[in-house]
């Protein structure tokens, strides 16, 4: 039997990357690292982390309302935003009408499918990431991020 060993991480790779989306400076080094990869992956990011912020609002036990309050806010800016494309992250069409029909039911898994999908799909990114990183003084990261992003909108533009 054939196993791609490519595709095969560790767990303590999967809870490496975990932690650094948790970390705000790595994160956003990550997000702005993905933002030259892709459209959507950036936003696939902050998804994420919203999910992580709904998640522990849930465990909090505030009330329902807040509960609420943070479904609609998170399905506004990702799966049914009023900024075309409607759906602002790379998850299959099927989960976004799955989260739309329960966005009613509160609880901390309304949106656990895609944020699995998300991150499965950010995960591809963070070798390379890590790779790009060690390169790099920690200050000057950010810096060489902006200067490649700079770079492609420049080639977009003309």
């Amino acid at each position: 039997q054939h196993v791609d060993y490519k595709w095969v991480s560790s767990s303590s790779e999967i809870i490496a990357f975990r932690k650094a989306l948790l970390n705000p400076v790595t994160a956003n080094q990550f997000q702005l690292f993905v933002s030259l990869k892709g459209d959507l992956l950036e936003n696939g990011v902050l998804f994420w982390q919203e999910v992580q912020k709904y998640k522990d609002l849930c465990h909090s036990h505030c009330n329902d309302a807040t509960v609420q309050k943070k479904i609609t806010a998170i399905i506004d800016r990702f799966i049914n935003s009023t900024v075309p494309p409607a759906l602002q992250i790379d998850i299959p069409t099927e989960q976004a009408k799955k989260i739309l029909e329960h966005r009613k039911e509160l609880g901390p898994y309304i949106f656990r499918e895609a944020q699995m999908t998300i991150f499965a799909l950010l995960f591809k990114f963070w070798p390379k990431f890590c790779k790009f990183r060690s390169n790099l003084a920690s200050d000057k990261i950010l810096l060489a991020l902006e200067r490649k992003k700079g770079k492609k909108m420049k080639k977009k533009g003309g």
